[in-house]
């Protein structure tokens, strides 16, 4: 890809990703998201229709990048340090996706995949849990590790992703009698 192609959209991505804190995606323009950016509207036309679609390309990447890293994890705790990595390697749109402003779509895609993960995870392990207790359990496990990845975003992300990882995990699979910090 051309460098000035890959230059203009990380300066809308970053636009974008500062107007998210203040709006929804909806409220944004293309005229405010061009000026924040000091892109040309034309510059943008030519690669998008909409701010809408131009919202979806960075969802769609992210998705695919979570969907690839999940496929190549072994274990539930590289597949969450990976998806820590992850948020700490963008701390701009991991504030955007836990953000009061951004719809709850692109966390139902996570967690659809993440569920994909845990039940294909389960399915390959011996347990005497239905379909549906595996699928409470996953659900349960995904909603608790989605609190705990919010917290440590909003906290700053102080805490290494393999640490979160092994916490996250520990306390998915034991409770908190575990939790010693």
């Amino acid at each position: 890809m051309d460098i000035r192609i890959k230059r203009t959209q990380k300066l809308l991505e970053e636009a974008l990703f500062d107007l998210l804190k203040e709006k929804p995606v909806e409220k944004i323009t293309p005229t405010e998201l061009c000026k924040k950016a000091t892109v040309n509207r034309n510059t943008f036309y030519s690669h998008y229709a909409s701010i809408s679609e131009f919202y979806e390309s960075i969802e769609n990447n992210l998705i695919d990048t979570v969907d690839t890293s999940l496929e190549g994890s072994k274990t539930a705790v590289q597949a969450i340090t990976i998806l820590c990595t992850m948020l700490k390697s963008n701390p701009k749109l991991s504030n955007i996706i836990f953000s009061k402003h951004l719809s709850s779509k692109i966390m139902n895609r996570v967690f659809a995949l993440t569920n994909k993960f845990n039940m294909q995870k389960m399915s390959s392990e011996t347990n005497n849990l239905t379909d549906n207790y595996k699928q409470m359990l996953s659900s349960y496990t995904i909603m608790g590790s989605a609190a705990a990845l919010e917290c440590w975003v909003k906290n700053g992300m102080k805490e290494a992703p393999e640490e979160i990882a092994e916490f996250i995990y520990n306390i998915s699979k034991n409770g908190s009698s575990v939790v010693t910090k």
